[in-house]
């Protein structure tokens, strides 16, 4: 059982930038089920996706991996296929807490935690690669780059599953605070959560993000799931 998130109940006269620390590592379970909405849906899809495009002896990647729950998830779909699963993040307690995790787990293939930025990641002989609402933390002119790397490194054939908090109108983004709310938390809770985002989360629009994967080759981009300023996007090279 994951402690509850939280970290914004309490009025502080100055909001910190929002960090993948320590203390968002120890309620992210939480954090992540009741501030994105269909996220179980979304991990649940890309169980599918795997259990379809994966291929044996190859590579899954998890783009900024947080606690796992992609590998894990792509783990349990393909059953014992000889793949080597790369979780990458640059935060060091998510990395450790994920370590953790893995001691208590029995995978049926290889899981490697890596620390590091995943701008400098060597993606190679992949099948799949995730970055489940993780490109949205990069500064938006290092984007195309890293799209362009992860189509360099995927087989023919593989997929690149892509979910992104995205820009839109005002009146989906109220929606979104009701939908928060409905989930327990305050409008003191949800606003300064916003105030610390402001300068580390970056979101593009849908059409941008389109734009930009057909831009570095990917033939076929697909939403396959949407929920208020939420998406899920596939790709196919």
């Amino acid at each position: 059982m994951s402690n509850r998130d939280q970290l914004f109940s309490e009025a502080y006269e100055e909001v910190s930038a929002f960090a993948f620390d320590e203390q968002v590592a120890s309620v992210f379970p939480d954090m992540i089920k009741r501030s994105v909405p269909g996220y179980d849906t979304i991990l649940k899809g890309i169980a599918m996706y795997a259990m379809r495009f994966v291929r044996p002896n190859t590579r899954v990647y998890d783009l900024g991996s947080s606690l796992g729950a992609v590998s894990l998830t792509v783990d349990q779909a393909i059953g014992n296929q000889k793949v080597n699963i790369h979780a990458i993040d640059n935060s060091d307690a998510m990395v450790c807490h994920f370590k953790q995790l893995l001691e208590k787990q029995i995978t049926q293939n290889s899981i490697h935690t890596q620390l590091e930025d995943l701008r400098q990641a060597t993606i190679q002989q992949a099948s799949m690669v995730v970055s489940n609402f993780t490109l949205q933390f990069l500064p938006p002119g290092s984007r195309r780059a890293v799209c362009e790397r992860i189509y360099q490194g995927l087989n023919d054939q593989g997929i690149f599953i892509l979910s992104e908090k995205v820009k839109s109108s005002q009146q989906m983004i109220d929606f979104y605070h009701g939908y928060k709310k409905i989930n327990g938390y305050s409008d003191i809770e949800i606003a300064q959560k916003r105030q610390a985002l402001e300068d580390t989360l970056k979101p593009d629009t849908l059409s941008n993000w389109e734009l930009r994967l057909t831009e570095v080759g990917f033939h076929s981009i697909e939403v396959w799931f949407r929920a208020f300023n939420f998406v899920s996007l596939v790709a196919f090279k």
